[in-house]
């Protein structure tokens, strides 16, 4: 006679092996999409960047205009090179750049996203902002009359 119960069942595997009690399920890893104001804010940076290269190419070609001509007629050079447009292109490539420096912050705080887009933009747009008050500085800081340099050369009144 056997000293076993037969109402008495069997533990379930589980009971016995805890580590063994169900197979794993294979679950494939989630492939995380891309973050949208991400994207938005490197797009923004790469058009003001082709804005400060247009206004660029405008200032040039208004400075060889001065300077074949050794005189600036405001007539000749608003009709020849544009320059009416000059301060609407920086406005709108600086406003693209602050407005794209916010969005690559948002997209870098989005959870569960990629954030290649948005570190690229984020470092993109803040490269320009800085490199601007850069210039900004240099240029405040450069004397811009021959009395800032020679002040002995003033009489004083």
């Amino acid at each position: 006679m056997s000293n076993q119960d037969p109402n008495w069942q069997k533990p379930a595997a589980s009971e016995e092996h805890p580590v063994f009690s169900e197979a794993p399920v294979f679950q494939p890893p989630v492939k995380l999409k891309h973050s949208g104001p991400g994207i938005a804010s490197f797009i923004m940076s790469l058009v003001s960047l082709i804005g400060y290269i247009i206004l660029a190419i405008m200032v040039i070609n208004l400075m060889a205009h001065f300077s074949q001509y050794q005189t600036m007629n405001p007539e000749v050079a608003l009709h020849q090179t544009g320059t009416v447009m000059i301060p609407f292109i920086f406005l709108g490539s600086l406003l693209l750049n602050c407005s794209g420096l916010v969005v690559g912050i948002i997209g870098i705080a989005l959870k569960n996203r990629k954030k290649t887009f948005a570190i690229t933009g984020l470092i993109i747009n803040a490269l320009i902002i800085v490199g601007f008050i850069a210039l900004l500085a240099i240029g405040l800081s450069i004397p811009n009359s021959t009395a800032d340099i020679y002040p002995s050369s003033v009489q004083s009144l």
